[in-house]
């Protein structure tokens, strides 16, 4: 049975716009009706799920009014549409907060530098074929650059496609585009990484990419520029067309096609066809395509976040945000 003080919090808490699921997600385990009745253990309460969600303790210390987000006005939003400011805070806030508990629980094993994407291409492409997920996901964690797919959103209704926020110097990756394909989620990923490395974000800033289609966004320089990084790193060149030679491509013959020159350009089958939709718009043939591409769709969240739970170090993170993290990565139990 809820305690009083469980009750009241969690109305507070939905109040200010926060999802039933991010809010579970931050509730200590440790919480119980005896620990209700300690003033001490109360205030940890407060502390804990301040700290998960990036709100402000004194906020949530103060009965009478509404817990503040901490990171209300650092994110810089792409592709908004009608967001208002609370909604904009709740997300930055909570991505914020998830990237500081996952950068210290990451080994920084290389130091990343400035790399550009043609170098980090002409890397992976010394033992790979062509860049994959897999390559991305190895290259981001060998630099201490944690990456994680988000099972838990901060808002129900969440639009959010990517995030990369920086903590104290490190970068984190945030995805949150769900797709049974690795191409989609190896484009973002990239787009993230390129906020990073051209220098997109400011010292213990956020980048919050929502969802959208379009490549070459004219109007924001920041996007263009991670965009041509990604597709640099991805196929070799930061403009490629993709566009059918005689008449227009059915799906069985868009893959055909991307499965015969994919390994001829060093280009993955599947990023080659997201390059044939961003010259085309043809995207109902694209995603159609992918199915006879790929041997089976599956949830590409899990591989990601198989990676992550691998690479993590819970040791480093505080013990009461681990069922937080493994929340938020969709893992199935406790972790750490």
């Amino acid at each position: 049975m809820n305690t009083g003080s469980e009750r009241d919090l969690k109305r507070r808490l939905k109040a200010i716009g926060l999802s039933e699921g991010a809010i579970a997600a931050a509730w200590p385990q440790w919480w119980s009706g005896d620990a209700d009745a300690s003033p001490s253990a109360r205030l940890e309460l407060h502390f804990s799920i301040a700290r998960k969600l990036g709100i402000d303790p004194r906020s949530l210390l103060d009965a009478d009014g509404a817990p503040r987000f901490i990171w209300r006005d650092e994110a810089r939003f792409k592709h908004l549409s009608g967001e208002s400011d609370t909604e904009r805070a709740a997300i930055s806030s909570f991505g914020r907060a998830v990237g500081a508990l996952l950068v210290p629980g990451t080994t920084q094993l290389i130091e990343p530098g400035n790399p550009d994407a043609a170098s980090l291409r002409s890397l992976i492409l010394h033992s790979q074929p062509f860049v994959r997920l897999n390559d991305l996901l190895s290259i981001c964690w060998s630099t201490g650059t944690p990456v994680v797919h988000l099972r838990v959103f901060p808002r129900q209704q969440k639009r959010m496609a990517a995030m990369a926020v920086r903590v104290a110097g490190r970068g984190a990756i945030l995805l949150a585009k769900d797709s049974s394909y690795p191409a989609h989620i190896a484009f973002y990923l990239a787009h993230e990484l390129g906020h990073l490395l051209l220098g997109h974000l400011d010292h213990e800033a956020a980048i919050v990419d929502l969802e959208s289609l379009q490549v070459g966004s004219n109007d924001d320089k920041e996007e263009d520029e991670a965009d041509r990084f990604a597709l640099e790193l991805l196929t070799g060149t930061p403009d490629p067309h993709v566009v059918p030679m005689n008449g227009a491509y059915n799906a069985p013959a868009l893959a055909a096609a991307v499965l015969d020159a994919g390994p001829k350009l060093r280009v993955e089958p599947g990023t080659l066809a997201l390059c044939f939709g961003f010259s085309t718009q043809n995207w109902p043939v694209v995603n159609a395509a992918m199915r006879f591409i790929y041997e089976q769709a599956k949830p590409v969240w899990k591989e990601v976040n198989a990676v992550a739970l691998g690479e993590l170090d819970f040791a480093r993170i505080p013990e009461d945000a681990h069922g937080f993290i493994g929340s938020v990565l969709g893992a199935d139990e406790h972790v750490g």
